[in-house]
């Protein structure tokens, strides 16, 4: 199985070292403060995620495919130095008997994508100058790697990581800052690897969830893998978020926690 995951293993001093950066244009610092409430407000919710996954031959034809639902929750936490990012699914109804698992793409934590314009995060990458796209009344900034900075994503295959050097595009509200697409590639993958490309588009769309406060969360990541003979394609889909909430009370002899869904 090939295994993709986002793991965020960025050191804070890299994003912050001696390195010369541009500096941000002010929407680029807009998008740096939306993404840390993104982190906040993504950590604070639980949602319904409908993953589907197929692989097709080299006509383009679907040979397998499946579809699941689970109830999804994210953690995302710091250790020495690195973001670590931590997904929880647990399947909503039971897995179909002789569902196909061995041949397809599994994929985890291309929603935090977003986190690249994190202010911790930016000095790892250059951006360009904000574009402005008429159709939609939208800012794209494009955004490449640093030479030498740590990778916020990694390709597991046959037991051995590969770091991908994501390139790509943010799409962003010039009067709220808000993030409503990350459209990524996968620069320069290794030739040994045999892949003619990795892509990912993931969009994010306002929920309320509490009164007067608009929260922008994923609904939607789709990634495809190409290779010469063959390819995969994985949609994860987002809905019905709700709030997470976890009470900690202090009790004679310990710590007492006590999590729950707020309906």
């Amino acid at each position: 199985m090939i295994r993709f995951f986002s793991h965020w293993a960025i050191v804070i001093s890299l994003a912050c070292g001696a390195t010369a950066a541009t500096p941000p244009s002010d929407l680029l610092e807009r998008a740096g403060q939306h993404a840390k409430l993104f982190w906040d407000q993504f950590t604070a919710v639980t949602c319904t995620e409908e993953l589907s996954q197929e692989k097709l031959n080299e006509k383009g034809k679907t040979t397998i495919r499946t579809d699941s639902r689970y109830d999804y929750l994210i953690v995302m936490g710091w250790d020495k130095g690195e973001l670590l990012v931590d997904e929880s699914r647990v399947e909503v109804a039971a897995p179909r008997k002789g569902r196909p698992t061995g041949s397809l793409l599994a994929t985890r934590g291309f929603a935090t994508l977003l986190l690249i314009l994190h202010p911790d995060f930016q000095s790892s990458y250059t951006f360009s100058t904000p574009v402005e796209e008429a159709a939609s009344n939208l800012l794209r900034i494009d955004f490449l790697p640093r030479p030498g900075s740590r990778s916020p994503g990694a390709m597991e295959l046959k037991g051995r990581e590969y770091p991908i050097t994501w390139e790509g595009s943010a799409w962003i509200d010039p009067a709220t800052a808000a993030v409503t697409r990350m459209e990524t590639r996968w620069k320069d993958p290794p030739e040994a690897l045999g892949l003619v490309s990795l892509h990912s588009d993931v969009r994010y769309e306002p929920i309320d969830l509490r009164p007067g406060q608009t929260y922008w969360l994923p609904g939607s990541a789709n990634i495809e893998l190409k290779t010469l003979h063959q390819s995969w394609r994985n949609e994860h889909r987002f809905a019905k978020y709700r709030l997470f909430s976890v009470d900690v009370k202090d009790e004679v002899g310990g710590v007492h926690e006590a999590g729950g869904v707020s309906k």
